[in-house]
């Protein structure tokens, strides 16, 4: 199987599920409307549900395309472990644990008002993102091991974990229901503004990994061998972490902490490709995690009952695509 004409083919294909995002909806808008729309011939009725509505939402499902698989082919080629994903080092956790101080605790002091701030909920995940990314940063210079990080990104999750349990015991009913909202991730309601600034993280994130892929190819080789070609691997880690950071955090700020991408995206294509070559998987992973992402995000418009959340979707069709892979592929390229 020759990689680059497939791969010009899922390019392909992402952009026609591009355009599609745009035409589904509970107004579906063909084609030629789009055209139109994009050539500004079309009314305003129709430009504004395009420009303000399905287009934010198609460019923030490619950003979170973009943004967790790559994290998390980062962090499973870092930690050599197939079910390492964007959450494992508490980031995601952490967020949640930001978003559940300010729903939770701002009624109690009475800055409730501020809840309706669209930019509130962001920064609070993006806070909480931050500092876990501070506290495994500090740490990651005191533990040579990369298992024992890891353990301790679980020990932040659990923490943080903890903390949101406890907030939500005494929490009011009409609270609890926000942030469980809130937990289900959705890819629609930022404005053009927040999809900006979303997209500078992710990218100085992508740029970052960027220096990472020849590191991270000698390291399959092992740490001796990355060291004789001059790789610090301290250093590496460290960009890894930082870029890894940049990208989860973004992706649970603006949309919520949304599963599955990051996890089985770089199990797909290492399925599919069968190879250990780190730069051809990078693109892979790449453009399969926007597919998959505009993907879902149609999926979600299609029932009639009404829009579902991101999570349910990614859920259902992530986890049988996981499971089967490992089930079907016990000797996984790595």
């Amino acid at each position: 199987m020759k990689e680059k004409p497939l791969f010009f083919v899922l390019i392909a294909l992402t952009i026609l599920l591009f355009l599609a995002s745009l035409s589904v909806g509970k107004v579906a808008i063909s084609f030629s409307e789009i055209y139109q729309v994009f050539c500004g011939n079309a009314d305003e009725m129709l430009h504004n549900l395009v420009f303000n509505f399905r287009l934010p939402k198609s460019l923030t499902a490619l950003l979170v395309g973009i943004s967790l698989p790559i994290s998390g082919f980062l962090m499973q080629e870092l930690f050599k472990n197939p079910l390492a994903e964007p959450s494992v080092l508490g980031i995601t956790s952490m967020a949640s644990l930001g978003v559940a101080i300010v729903i939770f605790m701002f009624s109690i002091v009475g800055l409730e008002e501020y809840l309706n701030n669209p930019w509130m909920i962001i920064f609070a995940s993006f806070f909480g993102s931050i500092v876990a990314l501070v506290l495994i940063i500090s740490l990651s210079f005191r533990i040579k091991s990369s298992a024992s990080l890891v353990i301790i990104g679980f020990m932040i999750a659990g923490l943080a974990a903890a903390l949101i349990g406890i907030m939500q015991y005494f929490a009011p009913s009409e609270k609890i229901k926000s942030y469980l909202v809130w937990g289900f991730g959705s890819l629609s309601g930022l404005s053009w503004e927040q999809v900006g600034i979303f997209a500078l993280f992710v990218f100085s994130g992508i740029i970052l990994s960027l220096f990472t892929l020849k590191g991270i190819t000698a390291l399959l080789l092992g740490e001796k061998y990355a060291q004789s070609l001059g790789i610090n691997i301290k250093k590496m880690r460290l960009i890894i972490l930082i870029s890894t950071a940049l990208l989860t955090a973004s992706a649970t700020a603006f949309s919520g902490p949304i599963s599955f991408v990051g996890l089985a995206i770089p199990h797909i294509c290492r399925t599919l490709l069968k190879t250990g070559n780190m730069k051809v998987l990078y693109r892979w992973v790449f453009v399969t995690g926007i597919f998959f992402m505009l993907l879902f995000s149609i999926l979600t418009e299609i029932f009639p009952f009404g829009t579902l959340p991101i999570n349910i979707i990614t859920a259902l069709f992530g986890a049988p695509i996981v499971i089967s892979i490992l089930l079907n592929n016990k000797n996984e390229v790595r």
